[in-house]
């Protein structure tokens, strides 16, 4: 066996202190690691929490813009109606212009003929 010196057993001292430092500069260090993430963890939760609040709103608006898109079709609805009414009424006025023209000739003539029968009389 060999014998061990006091040097010997003061490196091995050394050698364990250092070793238990090192051990504990990466506990450190895993623990701050750890702190770092569980903080960007938090930070997630809450950026989560905004985007649902955010997603939450959107469907508001767009249950908001379902609804005016519902009473805008009903408006178009209306105005197609009307557009489709337009050539009937066109139809009508347009005999009603030719009664007027008819009726016109017809109270020409026969004021035409009152002044002439007047004219003749005398």
């Amino acid at each position: 066996m060999t014998a061990f010196t006091e040097n010997d057993l003061k490196r091995l001292e050394d050698l364990i202190i250092n070793g238990q430092k090192a051990i504990e500069t990466r506990l450190t260090s895993l623990e701050s690691g750890q702190k770092a993430i569980e903080n960007s963890i938090g930070e997630i939760k809450r950026e989560i929490q905004v985007l649902e609040i955010g997603q939450t709103e959107i469907k508001g608006e767009i249950r908001t813009l379902d609804a005016k898109i519902t009473g805008l079709n009903a408006r178009v609805q209306l105005i197609e109606a009307s557009v489709g009414k337009i050539p009937d009424l066109a139809e009508k006025i347009g005999e009603v212009k030719n009664w007027k023209q008819i009726g016109i000739s017809i109270v020409t003539a026969f004021v035409g003929g009152v002044i002439g029968w007047l004219i003749r009389g005398k």
